[in-house]
């Protein structure tokens, strides 16, 4: 699976969205993930789409996720360092001018962006409407520790998918990060 998610921190409105690719079904897919009919419930809810065939072409998938906003102003896009490589030249090729900011799920970056999203959260800053999407991801996910009390997440089961939960981790940590930032002073011109 590869996921999106969008988060505007000024209202705390999040939205995910999943793709998975063509082959095999969603319905064979559902079943060996055990998971069932599930799959399939998430793409009649516009949660889940499939692009590609045996795999999501990343060119294509940031084209649908820049659809998905367009019209509004991105402030950032966050993501993880996997595929950073094909990420970035498919963001070359798109024209996509926004800030990247590549962020990982080891204990370093995953601690503090799980934290933010912890805190985000308890809070009352997170506000999504009803998602089997993020729920099913949220269910398959867990926080491992390790020896210096930092976090990270992990998936709760091998079959499980947690793509959903963790671009919704990325994208409210760095709206908390966003928030926390004080606000630049813009120095007005004084004639004299």
């Amino acid at each position: 699976m590869t996921a999106a998610a969008f988060y505007w921190p000024d209202t705390g409105r999040l939205e995910c969205l999943g793709w998975f690719p063509t082959a095999p079904n969603l319905a064979d897919r559902g079943a060996s993930d055990g998971v069932g009919a599930r799959y399939g419930e998430m793409a009649s809810r516009g949660e889940l789409s499939t692009l590609g065939h045996a795999t999501v072409p990343v060119a294509a998938w940031l084209s649908e996720v820049m659809r998905h906003i367009e019209g509004e102003r991105v402030a950032a896009l966050c993501m993880d360092r996997y595929k950073q490589a094909e990420l970035g030249q498919a963001i070359d090729a798109a024209g996509i001018r926004a800030p990247l900011i590549w962020r990982g799920f080891g204990f370093k970056d995953g601690n503090e962006d799980c934290e933010r999203f912890r805190r985000s959260c308890f809070d009352g800053l997170v506000k999504a409407a009803p998602s089997l999407l993020l729920r099913s991801a949220f269910a398959e996910t867990v926080c491992l520790r390790d020896p210096a009390n930092n976090i990270k997440l992990a998936k709760a089961r091998s079959l499980g998918r947690i793509d959903a939960a963790s671009a919704s981790v990325l994208a409210v940590a760095q709206g908390a990060r966003m928030l926390a930032a004080p606000a630049k002073k813009v120095r007005e011109a004084i004639w004299l």
